[in-house]
């Protein structure tokens, strides 16, 4: 069984575990302030957040795609985009307005978000809009790839969440709910995240098999240095 799977298990057990473990709290126990601006719920979707970040950043760089040459530079776009969605989503997720800090709030909490927002995805969209026939090529071919189920998931649990933000669906403990749909949310996106590199080199490989080969040797190899290291 490789690294990968592992770790996915890892995740799906994680989410199973935070879900029980917040219910109990807050169902059973009455813990609501769990859920509140800046608890602990919110802490761990920080913390899932950062951790998306940082895996699509390690895939910015040339080498992560030299296997596909060709296609480096939509692909290195493409995990520029992941990353700007990452970091969208953690601005959004961050409250600033304790700390008194009048920039900090006008960009995160006030005006300056839909500027901030602005700013980062107009570049990025007219940059990938360049590519447009390369990214449709690549969802017809990895439509049912890891990666894009597991943002489907994703974007089912955020709409599912937004349902119990936008108060359409009100029910006892909504806010509870809206929260743990979007911790679950933002572990599918983990997940995508952490398959995309080959979901998308074997979208765009004309030779499939070399190319699992050539990652499995290049996963094989980062271990034995890591481990040499040690």
């Amino acid at each position: 069984m490789n690294h990968s799977l592992y770790m996915r298990y890892f995740i799906f057990s994680l989410m199973m575990l935070l879900t029980i473990i917040f219910a109990v709290q807050v169902i059973v126990f009455d813990q609501a302030y769990l859920y509140g601006e800046n608890e602990l719920m919110e802490d761990i979707q920080l913390g899932i957040l950062l951790a998306v970040a940082i895996v699509f950043f390690r895939l910015i760089g040339e080498k992560s795609w030299s296997i596909v040459e060709h296609s480096a530079p939509s692909l290195m776009l493409l995990t520029n985009l992941g990353a700007a969605l990452s970091i969208s989503f953690i601005i959004r997720e961050m409250s600033c307005k304790d700390t008194e800090v009048d920039w900090l709030i006008f960009f995160v909490d006030g005006q300056g978000y839909k500027l901030l927002m602005l700013l980062i995805w107009v570049p990025l969209l007219l940059k990938a809009f360049k590519f447009k026939h390369e990214y449709i090529s690549i969802v017809k071919k990895s439509i049912l790839s890891s990666t894009a189920l597991f943002l489907m998931a994703a974007v089912v649990c955020l709409a599912f969440s937004a349902l119990f933000d936008k108060e359409i669906i009100v029910v006892e403990y909504f806010r509870f709910y809206e929260e743990i749909a979007e911790i679950n949310g933002y572990c599918f996106m983990l997940l995508a995240s952490m398959s995309f590199r080959k979901d998308m080199t074997l979208a765009v490989c004309r030779d499939a098999k070399a190319a699992l080969e050539s990652m499995s040797s290049t996963q094989e190899s980062s271990i034995v240095a890591t481990e040499s290291r040690a």
